[in-house]
């Protein structure tokens, strides 16, 4: 028991980190044009994204697939899915939860609107890192994380991550 106390106490206190190997991003383009994405950062562990939207988005319904993977060899597993309104979410943000951690992590340094209908022009995400909001209990891991993004029931956008979680 005293050996598992420990065990758990070493394995709350350790930090993660995430490196990105792939990040690509698609958009239908008569939502979008001039659209970047692309992984920076020294330890590849930052994501930038840029856009020009051209037409405004009033309803926005989100879903979220996050996959993972402990050995090269095998296949990846649904770790997590979700699907949900996102006008609502970032409207109705609940501050202090995992969600709202993360959200914040990649609105920081963004000109994201925190409401809805999401005007035509430039959007912009600067640098956008979550490994301050991940939670302890995420083990060390392979990811691949899909994001589809829909209006009206039509996708316009589709994000597709892979990378990995270690120990820091």
């Amino acid at each position: 028991m005293i050996w598992l106390l420990i065990h758990l106490i070493h394995y709350t206190g350790a930090k993660r980190r995430i490196r990105w190997d792939c990040f690509d991003c698609q958009m239908g383009t008569q939502y979008a044009d001039q659209m970047n994405c692309h992984v920076g950062g020294i330890r590849r562990s930052l994501l930038n994204v840029e856009l020009n939207l051209l037409e405004e988005l009033d309803a926005i319904k989100v879903y979220v697939k996050i996959s993972t993977r402990f050995k090269p060899t095998i296949t990846y597993r649904k770790f997590f899915d979700i699907n949900f309104n996102g006008c609502r979410v970032i409207a109705d943000m609940v501050q202090g939860t995992m969600v709202s951690n993360m959200f914040n992590a990649v609105v920081k340094s963004s000109n994201q609107p925190r409401k809805c209908p999401i005007k035509k022009g430039v959007i912009y995400y600067n640098n956008i890192s979550i490994e301050e909001s991940l939670p302890m209990f995420v083990p060390s891991a392979q990811l691949f994380i899909q994001v589809d993004f829909y209006s009206r029931r039509e996708l316009y956008l589709n994000v597709s991550l892979r990378g990995e979680i270690t120990e820091k």
